[in-house]
């Protein structure tokens, strides 16, 4: 048996079965082909993954295995082997609503069963999807039609989960809603996600089956949907791979204690547009209508109405009855559920009567003999007994022997050795359906991690374990592994969240834990430097610890651990003393070595090296036996006795323990342990904006840090201004702008809390007496993590970046960089600028059209620029510039394994443009079917990257630009009339350089200065070099000036002035060609300079009587000069 594509478990007899629904497939698999037709196979994929039809098989999953194979999962069962007229009519419905929807379509389907009945497999090289739907599309009747899947918020809210896996604990989330809502489309959806980000999709009932092996070292995505036969899947599955999983959860009702989304109904607007093929008859629609609103909501009901052969009388009266029947489960169901193997145990002989007793009565006197010090003959008997109750089949007894078993070993120091008995509990208990059992194997697993020092598997187990015990309303289980919880985080020196995880009520805890609770609790207070807390923690216990040893031993050390911190070394050494005695009576060897430990630490500090040696030496015979986490102390306290205390820093950070620092003198601890993160991040931030010289690069930083230490999904600094929500700075995925938007207007804190799918908080940043911006976050829905300090750390934060962030405002304010300047002062040019203000100031999208080198996208950037988006990007995207397979790739971005050369994901340039302006150029070459997918994201505002399933929610402006007349592209059925409709909301039209020859010159002076520059020439152009440049009629526009004045820079000597024979041949001849047609204007011209000279003589060269004598303004005559070519320092010339 082997693991395909993540997902899909292969038997030796060639069966393939989903993990994720636990249902029979057929993997269809073949080579990876190139470009185009890798392309259409997604898109092919992509559409029947999204279909639901009677007639076909539904598409689990597709996507690569490798780089050279793809894969195809339908979920059926074998060959068909019925009748074969039904077989026959399963092809002729599938044939019919393929090629009514414009897909190619064979004869010769494959047909499989499924749920008893044949559905076809379409060919894994047909099915190319067409551009437009034919037009008896509208004919098809409802009864041969499918459905697509219907987009539903809880998706992308969900999705999350798989994206950001900011640390080791578990995710859990939970939907619910009513039969046939779409709960199971919605885990089939998830578990594709899942796979993608590098989980494996794994059905609950699966857990703790023989199909183990397969996903062992891997994280898992558990989909419980109510047939769940496993006891807290999470735990089986944290206790085998100690990863970061995620538990998905579907029931009928709300699922107390873990945040969830409830699964809404669909509007029948929705269910009748997600019809397939979408083009129907009128009469057709109306049965459709009636049939959606008949469903009430529900997808997989209105689905089963759609098929069923009264469609047509939903009209008159929709049904009363209550139709329990109709809920069954569209994907899911059916002969081909594959049952969980069960792993191969031994054999089970039938216990004899009193038989069970007396293994009982062995595991009792194998307790007695561990309370009398005797170790190992109890290990022995524990061991033989718990296998003598697996060959009888009482896995409740084995798991019960076991765990004291895998305890004692745990106290000995043999935390690897627990760690293969618990392995086994789990097995037992997930046998013998005990939650209780399963817990406590969790809780000691984690405990064995925590000796191990291998922390982020001890966080883990004990996270999914504290996750369990709260969905399961266990106190006791809580108690217990919040106390183990809290141990780990105590050594990984997160004190703050230390103590919070003790903070949960451990009133159903035994005295035992109680007091255990306390004393981790005084040890906490040392690492938060609260020595007073401490002390009283350990006096409060002391004095109400009963008689057994084993607790009063674990008093007296930690009243010498208080002590140590404060330097009382005389009470160190007492207390001691007292705790290697007890520990001895208790026959608890490590914790004798422990006290030892702080006895030698304290004749270190009395200048007793030798004698700190001496400990460390006899403690070091032992050091092979002993468990890393002990091992390093033994480790520092000989780094520090032979080096000094400057050694221990390197060696603390080397082994990922910052509570190594507390048993440091409380200088030094003081100075090397791990700080509260909080404290620590907040004055890194402090000094970061005292000594920025990059505001944004430092507002990034801190959004990283906040990010990592509240766990969050993303974390963003807003400004607040015209747009209420400006993005400044971030880190990771986006943040809703709402949340922020609330906190400035509430002037305060906004606690993490859940709306619409999300789990939110945001702070106001307050600086100079008013509101400037806010700081945001956002976690998955099923996030573990507690969030109760997420509010004392946004308000420092927001405090600590105040001022810096209003700098990064400043700084914004400051006037940019001119943008490309439109050069022009004819008529047309004037318009076109106030279009370009216009459309600026406004929302919407704009429509460019003009002739090739025109200049469109220069009016874009001014566009941009001028609008409110001028701070965000601006994309521009050639749309002529790519071939038709790879322009949806550049538009929306491909996930892995689309095509070949998608060797990783890639947003594309909507994503890219997000709260910017998009510019598709030459938007008129785009293809129908990309014309499509462009208007569906312009409609909803989301995109879907190739060959996922997730939309992306997107905000972008867009511009576009055409050389082409799209009214008649229309008509002409090369452009789709709606997407028109879309883009021509605002229409700027770009004058050609031919209507607007008075502003040649100004151009010819640009561009003649920018060339001239740029090759260090100081040539200029001759009269009528000008004038045959003003003569030509440009058929290339502005770019093919500014071309050919580039050519003259490089061409003409680096002096001197360039006359007209050094102009390009065809250039020549055109001037020439054309002089006829400038005979008027030249003749206008030299009567428009006559007649302003001489109003200038008349006036004696006072510019304001002459523009009065001539009518127009001073600066309309100072332009007008200019054009002209009169000098003002020669008025009275002759005027012939």
């Amino acid at each position: 048996m082997q693991l395909v594509a993540d997902r899909f478990a292969m038997h030796d007899d060639e069966r393939v079965v989903d993990l994720a629904t636990g249902m029979r497939v057929v993997l269809k698999m073949t080579r990876v082909v190139a470009g185009a037709a890798q392309l259409q196979w997604t898109a092919r994929c992509d559409l029947f993954q999204r279909l639901h039809h009677r007639a076909i098989a539904p598409l689990l999953d597709y996507g690569l295995v490798g780089r050279f194979v793809r894969f195809e999962a339908w979920q059926c069962g074998p060959a068909w082997s019925g009748a074969v007229e039904a077989a026959a009519r399963a092809r002729t419905n599938a044939a019919d609503c393929l090629r009514a929807a414009g897909l190619a379509a064979t004869d010769s389907l494959a047909v499989h069963v499924r749920q008893g009945s044949p559905v076809v497999v379409p060919d894994i090289g047909g099915g190319e999807v067409s551009d437009t739907e034919p037009e008896t599309a509208t004919d098809v009747p409802l009864a041969v039609r499918g459905l697509m899947t219907i987009q539903r918020s809880a998706v992308p809210a969900l999705a999350e989960m798989f994206a950001y896996v900011p640390g080791p604990r578990p995710h859990v989330a939970a939907v619910w809603g009513a039969p046939g809502s779409g709960k199971t489309t919605l885990a089939i959806e998830l578990a594709r996600l899942a796979r993608l980000n590098g989980f494996v999709p794994i059905a609950a009932r699966f857990i703790g089956s023989t199909y183990d092996a397969l996903w062992r070292g891997r994280s898992v995505f558990v989909v419980d949907d109510g047939e769940n036969r496993r006891s807290c899947p999470l735990v089986h599955a944290s206790m085998q791979s100690p990863l970061p999983h995620v538990l998905f959860v579907a029931g009928a009702e709300e699922i107390g204690r873990v945040r969830g989304l409830p699964l809404g109904r669909v509007s029948a607007d929705d269910l009748v547009g997600a019809v397939f093929p979408r083009r129907m008859s009128e009469a057709l629609e109306t049965d459709a209508r009636a049939a959606a609103e008949a469903a009430r909501g529900l997808p997989e009901r209105f689905l089963r109405l759609l098929w069923s052969d009264s469609v047509g009388r939903h009209r008159r009266r929709a049904p009363r009855t209550s139709s329990r029947a109709a809920e069954q489960p569209v994907a899911y169901g059916g002969d081909e559920r594959a049952e969980p193997p069960v792993a191969q145990l031994p054999s089970v002989a039938w216990p004899t009567p009193g038989e069970l007793a007396a293994l009982r009565r062995k595991v009792t006197d194998a307790l007695a003999k561990l309370t009398r010090g005797r170790h190992a003959a109890a290990i022995r008997q524990l061991r033989q007994t718990v296998g003598a109750l697996i060959r009888r089949g009482a896995w409740a007894d084995a798991a019960d022997g076991a765990m004291p078993l895998a305890a004692t070993l745990l106290r000995r120091g043999r935390p690897r050795d627990a760690l293969k008995v618990l392995d086994d509990v789990r097995t037992f208990a997930g046998r013998s359906g005990g939650d209780a059992r399963l817990l406590d194997a969790a809780v000691l697993a984690g405990e064995a991690w925590i000796d191990l020092a291998r922390l982020d598997e001890a966080e883990t187990v004990l996270a999914a374990a504290v996750t369990s015990a709260t969905t399961n309303g266990d106190r006791l289980r809580i108690a217990t592994s919040s106390l183990a919880l809290a141990r780990c985080l105590f050594w990984r020196g997160k004190y703050d969240d230390a103590a919070a995880a003790l903070s949960r009520p451990f009133d159903d805890a035994s005295a035992g834990v109680r007091a255990r609770r306390e004393l981790l609790a005084a040890r906490i207070a040392v690492g938060r430097f609260d020595i007073r807390g401490a002390v009283a923690a350990t006096a409060a216990v002391a004095e109400t610890a009963s008689s057994d040893a084993a607790v009063r031993a674990a008093v007296a050390y930690a009243t010498a651990f208080v002590h140590l911190a404060i330097d009382d070394l005389d009470a160190v050494q007492r207390h001691a003393a007292a705790a290697i005695a007890l520990a001895r009576q208790a026959h608890d060897p490590l914790r004798a070595i422990r006290a030892r430990l702080l006895l030698a630490e304290a004749d270190r500090r009395r200048g007793r090296s030798g004698t700190a040696l001496g400990h460390v030496r006899r403690i070091g015979r032992m050091a092979g036996t002993l468990p890393p986490l002990l091992k390093a102390r033994v480790e520092l306290i000989a780094s520090i006795a032979t080096s000094g205390e400057q050694a221990s820093g390197a060696y603390i950070a080397g082994t990922g323990l910052p509570a190594l620092a507390l048993f440091l003198p409380i200088q030094a601890m003081r100075e090397r342990s791990a700080v509260d993160p909080l404290v620590a991040d907040a004055l890194l931030i402090l000094r970061a904006c005292q000594t920025a010289d990059d505001e944004l690069v430092v507002l990034r930083d801190v959004c990283g840090r906040v990010r990592q230490q509240l766990h969050a999904a993303a974390v963003a600094i807003v400004a607040g201004g015209p747009r209420r929500c400006d993005p400044i700075a971030g880190d990771g995925g986006r943040v809703d702008g709402a949340v922020a938007e609330r906190a400035m207007a509430a002037g305060i804190t906004i606690a993490p809390h859940q709306h619409d799918g999300r789990v939110e908080a945001a702070a106001p940043i307050h600086y100079g007496g008013a509101i400037v911006g806010a700081l945001s976050a956002r976690w998955p829905i099923g996030s573990t993590y507690d969030l109760s300090r997420a509010s004392t750390v946004m308000t420092m934060t927001a405090a600590a970046v105040a001022p810096i962030l209003s700098a990064a405002l400043a700084h914004r304010q400051r006037p940019k960089p001119p943008a490309p300047e439109l050069i022009g002062t004819t008529t047309a040019m004037v318009e076109l600028k106030r279009g370009v203000e216009r459309a600026a100031s406004a929302p919407f999208a704009v429509l460019i059209e003009g002739e090739s080198g025109s200049g469109k996208e220069l009016v874009a950037q001014a566009i941009h620029r001028a609008s409110l988006r001028r701070d965000r990007p601006l994309r521009t995207l050639n749309c002529a510039a790519l071939p038709d397979d790879l322009v949806e790739a550049e538009l929306f971005g491909h996930v892995r394994g689309s095509f070949t050369g998608a060797v990783g994901d890639r947003t594309g340039v909507f994503e890219e443009a997000h709260g910017g302006t998009l510019f598709l150029d030459e938007i008129g070459e785009l293809s129908p079917r990309a014309q499509a997918k462009l208007l569906r994201v312009i409609q909803e505002g989301e995109i879907r990257r190739v060959g996922e399933n997730l939309s992306r929610r997107v905000d972008v402006r867009i511009v576009a630009a055409t050389n082409r007349d799209l009214r008649r592209e229309v008509e002409a059925g090369r452009f789709r009339v709606d997407l028109l409709y879309r883009l021509d909301v605002i229409r700027i039209a770009v004058p050609p350089l031919r209507e607007r020859a008075e502003d040649v010159p100004l151009l010819v002076d640009h561009f003649w200065r920018e060339a001239t520059s740029r090759v260090a020439s100081r040539a200029t152009l001759a009269a009528t070099t000008l004038a045959a440049l003003a003569r030509y009629h440009w058929p290339g526009n502005v770019r093919e000036l500014q071309n050919v004045l580039a050519s003259l820079a490089v061409r003409c000597g680096r002096r001197g002035v360039v006359g007209p024979s050094a102009l390009p041949p065809h250039l020549a001849q055109g001037s020439a060609a054309a002089a006829d047609k400038w005979r008027l204007d030249e003749a206008r011209r030299t009567f428009d300079e006559r007649f302003v000279r001489a109003a200038l003589v008349r006036s004696g060269g006072h510019r304001g009587r002459a523009a009065e004598e001539l009518g127009v303004t001073r600066q309309g005559l100072t332009k007008l000069m200019a054009r002209l070519g009169i000098s003002s320092s020669s008025p009275a010339r002759d005027t012939g």
